[in-house]
């Protein structure tokens, strides 16, 4: 968890994991706003498919 949490402070790409609960609040306040909740989804699902590279890399995501 260590490892993860320094790569994300080292990494200003992962610091767009803000946008996770930012897309929740977004759908739950404007739901018929597609086009924000688009852009949103997309900007927060960038930097998951990094940390989960990363986690695959280092040895953490190992397929069972």
């Amino acid at each position: 968890m260590a490892t993860l949490l320094s790569e994300i402070r080292d990494n200003p790409l992962l610091w767009l994991l803000v946008l996770v609960p930012v897309v929740f609040v977004a759908q739950a306040l404007e739901p018929e706003a597609h086009t924000l909740l688009f852009v949103l989804s997309v900007l927060a699902i960038v930097p998951l498919r990094h940390v989960a590279e990363s986690r695959h890399r280092i040895g953490g995501g190992e397929d069972r």
